[in-house]
């Protein structure tokens, strides 16, 4: 599940609270989106799957066997403020101890929010527009906090 939720960041750059509260009602995998019923800025949004997204998913629901409701096991579909700062809580303790472990102390979950972003600029031809609609931006200025190219790729780009 930890694995899912970490390539699901990664491939849409949702939110980690936005991940593990989705429900199998949310997610259309024929037509590539998971609807977000609520997002931190209060807003309703669908998040488009890319295909390594679609099969991320897939492979996780048909190992798991998923049932109507929730899809990971952490969190109950309780929305009460308690439970889901228990929860994020929780996920946040347990990808700081993978990270940790993995050499990289200072790196959080939110990171990959900034990565996923940086691989929509570099990896595809979405306009600025289409990629903050992806990401729940209502301004255009955040773009500027979460966008980390690379000089070497702006610099293949040049005459």
């Amino acid at each position: 599940a930890l694995q899912c939720v970490f390539d699901l960041a990664l491939e849409t750059g949702m939110r980690l609270r936005e991940i593990y509260t989705v429900n199998l009602s949310q997610i259309d995998l024929s037509a590539r989106t998971i609807f977000l019923d609520k997002t931190k800025n209060g807003s309703k949004r669908q998040v488009p799957l890319s295909t390594v997204g679609v099969s991320v998913v897939k492979d996780y629901l048909t190992t798991r066997g998923i049932a109507p409701g929730p899809v990971f096991p952490w969190w109950n579909g309780d929305l009460s403020n308690d439970e889901l700062r228990r929860v994020t809580s929780l996920l946040s303790q347990q990808f700081g101890r993978v990270f940790e472990a993995a050499g990289c102390p200072d790196f959080t979950f939110h990171c990959l929010r900034h990565e996923a972003t940086s691989r929509l600029y570099e990896r595809t031809t979405l306009s600025d527009l289409e990629i903050a609609k992806i990401l729940g931006w209502r301004s255009l200025r955040v773009a500027l906090r979460y966008a980390n190219l690379r000089a070497s790729d702006l610099s293949a780009k040049m005459w």
